[in-house]
C-alpha cells in the first residue's frame, strides 16, 4: 500500500485519504468483508464498467466532490444524487490518476450499508456490486403507477 499526502494507493486505484478512512474504520467494521476486498470490488467494476461510463459522460464539469460523498454515508446515511453518465468523483482516481465516475463508487457504498437506489440506468452496475460482495443488490426499480 502506497499512501500520499492526500490518496492511498489500493489495488491500482488512487483513494481519497478521508475515504480511505472511512472505508478502514466504518465500512471494513460493519461488513464482513476485508478492506483488501472492498478495494479489489472497487478496482473490479472501475475495470468492468469505467470505459462505458466514462464514454457516455455528458457533463464534463459535474463532479461528486469527497466531503459531499463522505457525508452522505457518514452522517446523513442516505444515497446522494449522482448520474450514470455525467458524474465522476474526486474521491477515486484511475491508474492514470483520472476521477472514476462516481456511480461506481456509490453502487459499492450503497450495496455496502445497504442504502437502496433507483438511478437511472445504473441497476447492472448495482447487480454487479451485489455480486462481487455477496450482499442483496440494493437497486429498487421504480414502480411506474408511482406517483
Amino acid at each position: 500500500m502506497e499512501t500520499s499526502a492526500q490518496f492511498t494507493q489500493q489495488d491500482g486505484l488512487y483513494i481519497n485519504g478521508q475515504l480511505h478512512s472511512f472505508i478502514e474504520q466504518q465500512l471494513c467494521k460493519k461488513s464482513d468483508l476485508a478492506c483488501e476486498e472492498i478495494y479489489q470490488t472497487l478496482a473490479t467494476m472501475v475495470d468492468e464498467f469505467g470505459c462505458q461510463c466514462r464514454k457516455t459522460k455528458h457533463q464534463d464539469d459535474d463532479v461528486l466532490q469527497a466531503d459531499t460523498l463522505l457525508k452522505a454515508y457518514s452522517s446523513v446515511c442516505s444515497h446522494p444524487h449522482c448520474h450514470v453518465d455525467a458524474q465522476t468523483t474526486t474521491a477515486v482516481l484511475d491508474e492514470y490518476c483520472c476521477q472514476v465516475p462516481a456511480i461506481l463508487v456509490v453502487a459499492l457504498m450503497d450495496t455496502l450499508t445497504g442504502i437502496t437506489s433507483n438511478e437511472p440506468g445504473a441497476e447492472h452496475i448495482y447487480q454487479r456490486a451485489a455480486q462481487l460482495t455477496g450482499k442483496p443488490c440494493v437497486y429498487a426499480v421504480k414502480n411506474a403507477n408511482a406517483a
